[in-house]
């Protein structure tokens, strides 16, 4: 309530400031573009490239609690998890099948996966989405031109929260599920609070934004909760030719840990699907009967993370055909997360005279803190000329990352006296360089074809420094060019097709070079060992995990004439080296990845949306894909080599499907949306014991904005989740299975002065 008042206090002059100053006072017209400038951003009928935009209004009908992945989902060729089981905390998205380890993710240009385990944590931007104007996703490789390279995709959120007109908005939401064997009991219980201010023009120059709220849900498993506080801050100012923006937002957080998932049979019951286990400890007795001896997850396991940032954002447009942008950006993240580690020896947690604290027995019931400390900061600048039929953008990316990590024990029984509280068993500080530059060249040899190659050089380095106990230090350095083509040709006023190839390389996450967070219970570097006279020494110039390549060719058509919308597009990507999942996860439950010699992805995706005349507007989609490895040989658990060639590459679904019926008028709209995801296996040894379900599941939208009373805007909406209560498992990891909430829904109320 104190913050909420305090926002109050600081913005109120600014909105009065803002009705006083009328826009017309000065007749100057400033240059303000709608959206902040990409020069990674696709462009219809002109850029050769395979990618779906999200519109303002698509965002502001379909957004409401979930995680940004639920709500992209219903893109082309998109999928998500989500580990407490109702899309509002940690959610993860999959494009191509390709997880989001391998996507290029941003927002407002800015590359958002973690550089050290290319991860992108979605759970640290809450409520993002209620500031967002426009996503843009793109398939396929090399389309961003820095940051993270894309593999399977790039996807860049652009924040618009800015209104020329002042005005303040409350927002509150509930969510819920009714349990069919139990009238009484209700789960998720997921809110939302949450007030924005916009001041409007002040002084024909400036704009101001701010929103802080609230989302808490106890999840759809038990102890999944999740406590995020959020806000945005903004800035804009405008001048003749030349806006600067300041964006500052985040969203503390705390919630219960839930990343282990659960065996096929526990789907169909309602009592086991809940479950949230610290450990996989499920059997099936000699009957054939399956039963569970899982060991619960604590409700002291829990985490506590902030994540604020900071993006100074400047357009200059020079003269009429030359733009100067810079980018500055300022990201710092902290916390920790408690987590069981019961199963953890004496040895392990590096207790007793070899480590200089002496003990006879091991520890029990063991709480460990594990802790996370990183700041990265960056300088995105770029140029864009024009001159003739060409335009050309020359750009370059600086980025520099730190972090330190340790682990300590929270709480144990029978621990030696006079065990120092903070006594850390392991700690390690990470590096991590980034340096790029690109130029990318758009020709239009006629007014109906446009022509693009581009070419991008990046250097990065890891460091790993400063290990306590085992004292491993290396530095390695990875320099990839990366080049692009295609070409666009505009048939007609209504149609037009194209064909691209890019080259794409991707270097090894920093935990395929050595997991150091898992080294107190046996992790080693993964480098290249020579082991004469009994002593292993690393060859840290020479990692065993290679980076992936790529070469993607992209073909595609599409047709608009206004009521009609269709996307035709076919690709073929063809690895070497790629990074696939083995079907096992860390102790973080993190996809444990390998390198496969040779794989292949070829598929073909259509979309589209036709509006009728009425009101209603039918859109949709659908994917169809063949995931194979060509050459890929692993080693079993006796040292046996088995031969994977041709088998379905883990987490690929072949076919993908989404359709959307929606009415809507000035003041009404409701949808029906219908998601269909295949079958796919969760291992890469074509198990059927390991594999994941095909599903079918129908959600439903409605939105009501009332007639304005007394100056006031009020806006009902409401949604049905798993309308049909389809019991089902969004996805897995070799023998461990995501479940999916049961029908659930929500109601939410709008307030607008």
């Amino acid at each position: 309530m104190f913050t909420r008042l305090l926002f109050f206090i600081l913005f109120l002059p600014v909105f009065l400031i803002a009705q006083e100053h009328s826009p017309t006072a000065d007749t100057t017209t400033y240059y303000l573009s709608p959206v902040v400038i990409n020069p990674t951003e696709a462009i219809e009928r002109e850029t050769p490239a395979t990618f779906t935009n999200l519109s303002q209004q698509q965002i502001h009908e379909r957004y409401s609690t979930q995680d940004v992945p639920m709500l992209l989902s219903e893109l082309p060729s998109m999928t998500f998890y989500s580990e407490n089981g109702n899309g509002v905390g940690y959610s993860y998205i999959n494009l191509r099948g390709f997880d989001q380890r391998r996507l290029s993710i941003m927002v407002n240009g800015i590359p958002q996966n973690d550089p050290e385990e290319h991860n992108m944590y979605w759970i640290d931007l809450p409520d993002l989405l209620a500031s967002t104007g426009q996503v843009q996703v793109q398939r396929g490789a090399g389309s961003a031109f820095y940051g993270p390279p894309a593999i399977g995709g790039s996807i860049n959120l652009v924040t618009t929260p800015f209104s020329r007109k002042p005005g303040i908005t409350f927002e509150s939401m509930a969510g819920f599920q009714e349990f069919g064997d139990s009238s009484t009991s209700l789960a998720l219980n997921t809110k939302k609070y949450d007030v924005s201010v916009n001041s409007g023009l002040v002084d024909n120059r400036y704009l101001f934004f701010g929103r802080l709220g609230k989302i808490t849900s106890n999840g759809y498993r038990l102890n999944s909760w999740v406590d995020q506080n959020t806000y945005f801050l903004g800035a804009l100012r405008i001048d003749p030719n030349m806006t600067t923006r300041f964006h500052f937002f985040g969203g503390p957080l705390t919630d219960g840990l839930s990343y282990y998932g659960l065996p096929r049979f526990a789907n169909s019951n309602k009592i086991l699907r809940r479950q949230n286990p610290s450990e996989n400890l499920w059997a099936v007795d000699s009957t054939g009967t399956a039963y569970s001896y899982f060991a619960e997850r604590r409700p002291q396991e829990s985490e506590t993370f902030a994540q604020p940032h900071y993006e100074l954002i400047h357009e200059w447009h020079i003269a009429n055909n030359l733009a100067l942008f810079n980018t500055l950006f300022y990201y710092t993240g902290e916390g920790y997360f408690d987590y069981d580690g019961s199963w953890a020896d004496t040895s392990m947690l590096r207790l007793g005279t070899q480590y200089g604290i002496p003990t006879t027995q091991n520890p029990a019931n063991t709480l460990i803190r594990a802790f996370v400390g990183e700041k990265q900061w960056g300088w995105l600048p770029h140029v864009e000329f024009q001159q003739n039929e060409w335009t050309t953008t020359l750009g370059f990316e600086l980025r520099i990352h730190r972090s330190t990590h340790w682990g300590k024990i929270l709480f144990a029984e029978n621990l030696p006296s006079g065990l120092d509280p903070d006594y850390h068993f392991y700690e390690f500080n990470g590096e991590k360089e980034i340096y790029s530059g690109y130029i990318h060249e758009l020709y239009r040899p006629a007014d109906r074809v446009t022509v693009l190659a581009d070419v991008q050089v990046v250097h990065n380095r890891y460091g790993f420094l400063n290990e306590k106990f085992l004292g491993n230090t290396f530095s390695v350095p990875y320099t990839f060019v990366n080049p692009r083509i295609g070409i666009n040709d505009n048939v007609t006023e209504n149609l037009n097709s194209y064909i691209s190839a890019g080259l794409t390389s991707r270097e090894p996450t920093l935990t395929n070079l050595y997991s150091g967070e898992e080294a107190y219970y046996g992790a080693t570097p993964q480098f290249h060992a020579d082991t004469a006279g009994g002593v292993v020494r690393y060859d840290f110039s020479s990692p065993l995990a290679k980076p992936e390549r790529l070469l993607d060719i992209e073909i595609g058509e599409g047709f608009h004439n206004g009521s009609v919308q269709l996307n035709a597009n076919i690709y073929w990507m063809e690895f070497t080296d790629e990074l696939v999942k083995s079907g096992q996860v860390d102790v973080f439950g993190q996809p444990v990845t390998g390198n496969a010699d040779r794989s292949r992805h070829v598929g073909l995706e259509v979309d589209g949306s036709f509006d009728f005349a009425s009101g209603f507007t039918v859109s949709g989609n659908f994917s169809v894909s063949r995931n194979r490895l060509i050459r890929y040989t692993v080693l079993d658990d006796q040292n046996v080599p088995v031969n994977l060639d041709g088998n379905p590459i883990a987490g690929f679904p072949d076919f993908l499907g989404n359709l959307r019926g929606t009415y809507r008028n000035e003041s009404f709209s409701g949808s029906i949306i219908v998601k269909y995801v295949g079958p796919f296996y969760t291992d890469n040894f074509q198990n059927e014991s390991n594999k994941n379900d095909a599903f079918t599941v129908v959600n439903a939208e409605i939105a009501y904005k009332l007639p304005q009373f007394s100056g006031m805007n009020l806006s009902l909406r409401g949604e049905a989740r798993n309308l049909f209560n389809k019991l089902y498992f969004f996805s897995g990891e070799g023998d461990a299975f995501f479940p999916a909430a049961e029908r659930n829904y929500l109601l939410g109320l709008t307030l607008g002065l």
